[in-house]
């Protein structure tokens, strides 16, 4: 039977693809026209109300040097969690990410999709009309309309065992010409991965769009069933499970974060399970790719974990950057 050897999640934020002087700046100022910032209540504030309640709590954070730091620790991070990745000399790696209008659309939105096609190609950058700058970040973040090789076999039996499981699952093994995964997978095997030849496997949640995203119950609760797929695959492969995204964003929510990663430590399914998902919106409804993670790596030891909040403006808004291992 296959086996889960690891466990590992990891950030994809634009913030991570320029340094902070270019990006962490420009990002902020996107913040300030933001029309659906959720605060950490999870509800809808104008930017000027979030700041004027965050007062001057986070401007020590705003400083070119904490930038710096924080963005060569999350370098020096990345490099050790691929490092990490390619010595346990993986037979295969599911992916969990999301899909943010870059496969699916309204028209057709799965709530859990499983992609079973013997390769995989990520999205070209996209134009969306703010300059070179950001097609040049997007390359380097792992979009590079590149194709990678996809595990057709495990892909279709783990359709098939969760399926047996009770899940209702959407399935699919090619992309539509001119399209490709975003940057959810893109990151992992585009920019984490980058040059190794491990198949995957993509796992597809809608963690961002009502009114069918997954409740972190049921993303647990599929992280146990993926396990149980594995080990009833044929033959011995080697699996890792990676999470892509978050933490929270776009407003940091440094605590739900922790409650997060702590419970991830700590294997507290009860807690896991009873995330509040009414504080999962927008970039921070991608907890649920680490929820799902967490399900299928319970039986692993904490090996590292490395959390940043990366804050890019007074009233607190940015990326919890976060990277860590199980295995």
């Amino acid at each position: 039977m296959g086996s889960i050897v690891a466990v590992a999640g990891t950030s994809h934020s634009p913030m991570l693809g320029m340094e902070p002087e270019k990006m962490w700046s420009l990002r902020g100022e996107h913040d300030k026209a933001n029309t659906e910032l959720y605060d950490t209540d999870g509800v809808i504030r104008p930017y000027t109300e979030i700041a004027e309640r965050a007062g001057d709590r986070y401007l020590a954070e705003l400083k070119p040097e904490v930038w710096d730091r924080k963005f060569t620790q999350a370098q020096a991070d990345i490099k050790r969690l691929a490092e990490d990745l390619v010595s346990l000399e993986l037979d295969a790696v599911v992916v969990v990410g999301d899909d943010q209008d870059e496969l699916f659309s309204h028209q057709n939105l799965p709530s859990i999709a499983v992609y079973h096609g013997e390769e995989m190609t990520t999205h070209h950058p996209v134009d969306m009309g703010l300059g070179q700058q950001i097609i040049e970040v997007q390359r380097r973040l792992g979009m590079d309309g590149e194709t990678y090789p996809s595990d057709a076999v495990l892909g279709r039996h783990i359709i098939e065992s969760l399926v047996d499981q009770g899940f209702d699952i959407s399935s699919s093994d090619s992309t539509p010409p001119d399209t490709g995964f975003g940057h959810a997978f893109a990151w992992v095997a585009g920019r984490l991965l980058k040059g190794r030849t491990i198949p995957f496997v993509p796992i597809l949640l809608n963690t961002y769009f009502p009114p069918n995203q997954p409740t972190p119950a049921r993303c647990y609760d599929l992280g146990v069933a993926l396990r149980q797929a594995v080990e009833s695959a044929p033959g011995d492969a080697r699996v890792g499970v990676v999470a892509s995204g978050g933490l929270s964003h776009f407003v940091v929510d440094a605590e739900l974060d922790h409650t997060l990663l702590d419970a991830m430590n700590d294997h507290d399914t009860t807690t896991l399970r009873g995330l509040p998902a009414h504080r999962m919106n927008s970039g921070t409804s991608e907890l649920r790719n680490w929820i799902t993670a967490a399900g299928a790596g319970s039986h692993l030891a904490t090996k590292w974990v490395d959390y940043l909040p990366a804050y890019r403006t007074p009233a607190g808004t940015g990326v919890g950057l976060a990277f860590g291992l199980w295995a």
